[in-house]
């Protein structure tokens, strides 16, 4: 198994970091569009 350089393991942090964020960022979407959050868009 190699191992990855210092660039790589920068590149799968922020990408790891991004998809989490996209996933909080759905999760709430999700909930005002049910109107869990009585709050238009």
């Amino acid at each position: 198994m190699i191992s990855p350089d210092k660039k790589t393991k920068r590149k799968n942090f922020f990408t790891a970091i991004a998809i989490i964020a996209f996933m909080i960022f759905l999760f709430f979407f999700t909930l005002y569009n049910t109107g869990v959050f009585d709050r238009s868009i």
